[in-house]
């Protein structure tokens, strides 16, 4: 039958209480219950908690009443002081210690002196503040809130935290007055910390632009120079950096452009850098029309970044400064296009610096493709790929568009597929073929256009030859349209358009005059913002035509730039970089024999006017772009080759089986390899299966694991088509396996009872 009237203005009790809140007709609840709780005879005490003056002069009548005990004021000094057993200071008001939570962590404070106090009090609200790294005092600085703020603003405080800024950190006490200033100044300590990394950045500019004496106006100042210094180098993101990422940029150029004119040495230009996107992107385009800027003492500084971008970028300039590893003999066709597209990285930074790489690098690609002509041949990045891709769209009733970029190298694909990225409405995908041996207009033109080799290729002209090997899928004479560049036709499609072929021979006439690789690659970009206009063009007479259109761009062959004269004796008619009608010579080891053309291995020219020329076996010559832009993808069909496995295999050792493969076709098929997929390992080749025959072999396969019972595998099918297409394809089988062969050991048998 007891009460017990609580006033609690700071909101500190946390016993169990009749919460009354301020509006009349919680007061008059509240006032029932209190006459109900001291009219029976129930021996709790009811608890009233009260969070007012004001409120508790509604209650205050109950005072003196039986069954009232006396009424309880919570003060956060009082319950402080009782609970350390200790006077405590006068600036430690009641809303402090609420604030700071002095209530909940009074076990944590020592008050064996004045000192101990306060350092405690920056305990409480993070032990890290009294650390003596200053980058950890910094991150705990960070995580402070307005709370902190308030108790810097107490002197007894303050001086304790300066006494740990000189002592614990050593700074000076000019510093350490200058932090604590600029702390009260402040309403929010993370805002502060980013003006100072903001500031540190912009000195850092200034300090640059006044070492070279750079004509540059920049911010004022808004903190102390000393306190700057003082603190560590605080990490600024770019897009908090107020637009100085630009400023960076200004002084970076005028400093390229010193260097360039020899004013100063490439090291400056590390001064000024910082791990920003746009900084770094800045500085590799620099490096791309100033290779002098490449130093040790910038791959240093990029070492020291952490960026993913950073590390992508000294690694490329890393690459430029060392050789280049040659092809391994035995590589795959894969092994071959990843080390092909790395090399076109090398070499173009190499072409740009007018350097050439080491002539055992192109011998080694050179020897891989030599090595094989069969296999060669059968590459699913075969030539005859892009005609095996025109007749496939043909067939879906797609219009076809090939442009034929004469001397177009995969060393410049990057231009193309940069240019051709802002396309709409088009699919893009690019890949790599291997062009017609040797690199002559001669002998690949019309071999990559129409899958066949010059002998085998029927018509007098080019649009013949197009019109009797299409002649399928081009019912009347204007279901075919050749384009040529040098006309500077501007066709159109029309309803009975099926196949456009478009000539684009300017890269190949103006190769021969270039003083340069970086004046051919200027030569490529107008050209392909031509194309990319005729693509667009194209594009939406085919839309308004309610057809779908497919693009292809490919070439006859590449470009060498070549490295030095050839001083020997003439083998034959000079052609561009081989010679034509050549007899086989014993004692001309530097040179490869193809079809009556003398191929030199070397990166020789054999005339006076052609830095870039072709007609050898350099990568960048053999390898040629294939890009394709279609409006959508056919939908494929049924596959030509098949495959079956019997439903078990048998035990050939230990992880060791063999099963029955049955292999039909519809259709002429070669270059069949048949692998196992993880976790097993096996293989079986065929080198051809004629049209509706079948085939059984015995697969070999292994495993690191024991496996018995029905067991999911999956196979890898990979073959080159009748027309020269090339097909993968991933099969899965149910196959049982049988008992292992092994008896269970005692720890087997353990973890099969577990289940």
């Amino acid at each position: 039958m007891a009460i017990i009237l609580i006033v609690d203005r700071f909101g500190i009790d946390r016993e169990d209480a009749l919460c009354v809140e301020a509006c009349e007709n919680a007061i008059n609840t509240a006032r029932r219950q209190i006459d109900q709780h001291l009219e029976t005879a129930n021996a709790s005490v009811l608890r009233v908690r009260l969070n007012s003056a004001a409120l508790f002069k509604r209650f205050s009548d109950y005072e003196g009443l039986k069954g009232v005990l006396p009424t309880q004021q919570l003060l956060p000094r009082i319950l402080l002081t009782q609970t350390l057993k200790t006077e405590l200071p006068d600036w430690l008001t009641d809303e402090l210690i609420v604030n700071i939570g002095l209530l909940e962590n009074s076990q944590t404070l020592e008050v064996s002196s004045a000192t101990a106090f306060e350092e405690n009090l920056l305990k409480i609200c993070d032990t890290d503040l009294l650390s003596g790294d200053i980058k950890i005092f910094i991150k705990a600085l960070a995580k402070q809130n307005e709370q902190f703020l308030q108790l810097l603003n107490i002197e007894a405080v303050q001086s304790c935290f300066k006494k740990h800024l000189v002592l614990g950190l050593s700074l000076n006490d000019e510093v350490a007055v200058l932090l604590v200033n600029e702390l009260l100044k402040t309403n929010s300590i993370n805002h502060f910390l980013s003006n100072v990394a903001y500031q540190q950045h912009l000195q850092l500019l200034r300090t640059f632009i006044g070492e070279y004496q750079l004509n540059q106006a920049l911010p004022a100042k808004n903190l102390p120079e000393s306190l700057l210094h003082a603190l560590p180098m605080l990490p600024l993101a770019e897009g908090n950096a107020n637009g100085l990422a630009e400023k960076f940029i200004s002084a970076l150029q005028t400093i390229e452009r010193r260097i360039f004119n020899q004013e100063l040495l490439p090291e400056a230009l590390c001064h000024g850098l910082i791990d920003w996107p746009l900084l770094l992107t800045e500085l590799s385009e620099l490096i791309e029309t100033n290779r002098e800027l490449i130093c040790a003492e910038l791959l240093a500084k990029l070492a020291g970044f952490k960026s993913e971008q950073s590390q992508t970028l000294l690694s490329q300039l890393q690459q430029r400064t060392r050789g280049y590893p040659l092809l391994d003999r035995n590589a795959s066709v894969n092994e071959t296009l990843a080390w092909s597209e790395d090399y076109f990285d090398y070499c173009r930074s190499l072409f740009l610096d007018k350097q050439t790489p080491d002539e055992a690098v192109n011998i080694s690609f050179s020897e891989w493709l030599l090595s094989q002509p069969a296999r060669v041949s059968r590459l699913p990045n075969n030539w005859r790929y892009c005609a095996a891709q025109v007749e496939a769209y043909l067939k879906e009733a797609y219009i076809v568009v090939v442009i034929m970029a004469d001397a177009l190298s995969a060393l410049n694909q990057d231009i193309v597929l940069a240019e051709l990225a802002g396309l709409n409405h088009l699919n893009l995908q690019h890949d790599y073929l291997f062009a017609p041996l040797p690199t002559l207009t001669e002998v690949g033109k019309m071999a990559v256009l129409t899958g066949l080799e010059n002998d085998a290729q029927q018509g007098s002209s080019q649009t013949d030859i197009l019109q009797n090997h299409y002649q399928n899928y081009l019912p009347d004479k204007d279901s075919l349209k050749v384009v040529k560049s040098w006309a500077d036709s501007s066709e159109r499609l029309n309803k009975d358009t099926q196949l456009v072929v478009l000539f684009e021979n300017r890269l190949d006439e103006r190769l021969h005059d270039c003083v340069s690789f970086s004046k051919h690659r200027d030569d490529i970009k107008p050209i392909i913002k031509q194309i990319k206009r005729s693509i667009e063009g194209w594009r939406k007479d085919a839309a308004s035509l309610n057809k779908e259109i497919a693009f292809f761009m490919t070439a006859d062959h590449g470009m060498t730039v070549t490295s030095e004269l050839y001083q020997g004796k003439a083998l034959g008619k000079v052609k561009e970089r081989v010679f034509k009608g050549a007899q086989f010579f014993d004692n001309q080891p530097e040179f490869v024999w193809i079809n009556h053309y003398a191929v030199p291995k070397k990166r020789w020219r054999l005339t006076d006017d052609a830095l870039l020329t072709h007609g050898g076996l350099t990568p960048e010559e053999v390898i040629i772009p294939f890009i394709s832009l279609t409006s959508n993808t056919p939908q494929p069909s049924n596959t030509p080759l098949e495959i079956n496995l019997s439903k078990n295999c048998t035990n050939q050792g230990d992880k060791v089986w063999q099963i029955e493969c049955i292999l039909n076709t519809n259709t002429d098929v070669s270059n069949i390899q048949i692998t196992l997929n993880s976790p097993f390992k096996g293989k079986e080749q065929l080198d051809s299966l004629r049209a509706n025959k079948t085939q059984a072999l015995k697969l070999n396969f292994s495993s690191e694991h024991q496996q018995e019972g029905l067991i999911e595998i999956q196979l890898h099918l990979s073959y080159i088509r009748s027309d020269g297409g090339h097909e993968e394809n991933e099969k899965l089988f149910s196959i049982e396996f049988p008992s292992t062969l092994i008896e269970k050991d005692t720890a087997t048998q353990s973890f099969e009872d577990m289940f």
